[in-house]
């Protein structure tokens, strides 16, 4: 397919666009830098301006959660507006489109994994504004995937597992929360859910992220087990945020799974392939 993607210098745009290069598709990438997609003059252009565009994904977001709540304007202009800027384009110009959407769309009071059926309930400012995005898609187009995944990690940008790192590097104790439930999800491995389901055309929405559930104080244990850093867990009311998270962020990734065809990693695998490609980009620097 010739595939266009927004937001291609994030931490998610970063690997799929070499992923699905690899799979055999024509990629056409365009950063934030690129491409405002708040600007719907430049999105207009930049749709039309490519032939027969096959699909387009909508990895362009505004992601600094804490943040939103005191910038609530510019989450909506982007999560918001932006995304229905493409929605749009998508519309009048006939391109299906799969938008990256999160869990915190749901307010985790629920004590079983959510469905992509079950009602939406955003507590925080960024929350509201990626359900405003997925809103958007659906008003404005029949053929679309909307792709809600949780605690995104990888390769590149900031992420809980860097910051856990740079952390430990420290030497100080750290505390972390023990009573918000998710599941961490690598990029590599939504890269390659994402590859698998645009091949089904089996439009809809889904749930994507690692298999298994955890919380964030077993999750930075995992990450540091071999570290023997000190990490002291936490309730959520001991470390106010901005921000609300839910506390309990399971998806249930079922019509996912049947969808494409196979089961997902579980997070505990995913975590190790990226703290061994991680070493291995250290060893490599100092070799």
């Amino acid at each position: 397919m010739r595939i266009l993607i927004t937001g291609a210098g994030g931490m998610l745009g970063s690997v799929l666009s070499p992923h699905l290069k690899k799979c055999g598709h024509e990629i056409h990438s365009f950063t934030k830098e690129d491409l405002d997609v708040a600007n719907f003059a430049l999105v207009k252009e930049v749709c039309s301006s490519i032939k027969k565009i096959d699909l387009v994904i909508h990895c362009a977001a505004y992601t600094k959660v804490d943040q939103a709540e005191t910038e609530p304007a510019l989450a909506y202009l982007v999560n918001g507006y932006g995304t229905e800027n493409v929605a749009l384009l998508c519309n009048k110009l006939g391109i299906p489109m799969l938008y990256v959407s999160t869990d915190y769309v749901f307010d985790g009071e629920q004590t079983r994994p959510y469905t992509p059926w079950d009602a939406t309930n955003p507590l925080s400012v960024y929350g509201k504004s990626k359900l405003a995005g997925e809103i958007s898609v659906q008003r404005h187009l029949k053929d679309f995937y909307i792709v809600r995944t949780s605690w995104l990690y990888g390769p590149y940008g900031k992420n809980f597992v860097e910051t856990i790192l740079n952390s430990a590097q420290q030497g100080k104790p750290l505390k972390v929360v023990s009573d918000q439930v998710g599941s961490p999800t690598y990029t590599i491995s939504l890269a390659s859910i994402i590859a698998d389901l645009i091949q089904t055309e089996r439009f809809g929405i889904y749930h994507a992220s690692d298999e298994g559930l955890t919380n964030w104080f077993e999750f930075a244990c995992a990450i540091t087990k071999h570290l023997g850093t000190e990490i002291v867990p936490i309730s959520t009311r001991e470390m106010p945020r901005p921000a609300t998270r839910p506390k309990y962020s399971a998806l249930d990734k079922d019509t996912l799974t049947t969808t494409i065809g196979r089961s997902l990693p579980k997070w505990e695998n995913s975590l190790q392939d990226y703290l061994q490609l991680r070493m291995s980009k250290e060893n490599l620097a100092y070799s």
